[in-house]
């Protein structure tokens, strides 16, 4: 509801690696937010397609500041759990906003 409120239209959620890869391949996406962890499993093959894409995504963790393990995680912009409705806006901003 918070991404409504600042104007998004919603894809998702999306709860595996196999049905984000679909989406990024439908290529109907003008950015994401991608957490770092999906059920244990590192979310790095959505983040490498959604790059070679040249979709803009924010990766979105409990895990603060620490490396995530692979190097398109480590790199994106990141929105660290828990966030305030300000600093998600703030990063939507940042991060989808072309420069």
């Amino acid at each position: 509801m918070l991404l409504e409120d600042f104007g998004c239209e919603v894809v998702g959620p999306v709860g595996t690696i196999e049905q984000a890869l679909e989406c990024v391949a439908e290529g109907a996406l003008d950015g994401a937010l991608l957490d770092a962890n999906l059920d244990g499993t590192s979310s790095a093959p959505i983040a490498e397609a959604l790059q070679a894409g040249s979709i803009p995504f924010v990766v979105v963790t409990g895990y603060g500041a620490r490396k995530l393990g692979d190097e398109v995680l480590d790199c994106a912009p990141r929105l660290i759990k828990p966030f305030s409705t300000a600093n998600l806006g703030e990063t939507l901003i940042a991060a989808f906003t072309p420069h």
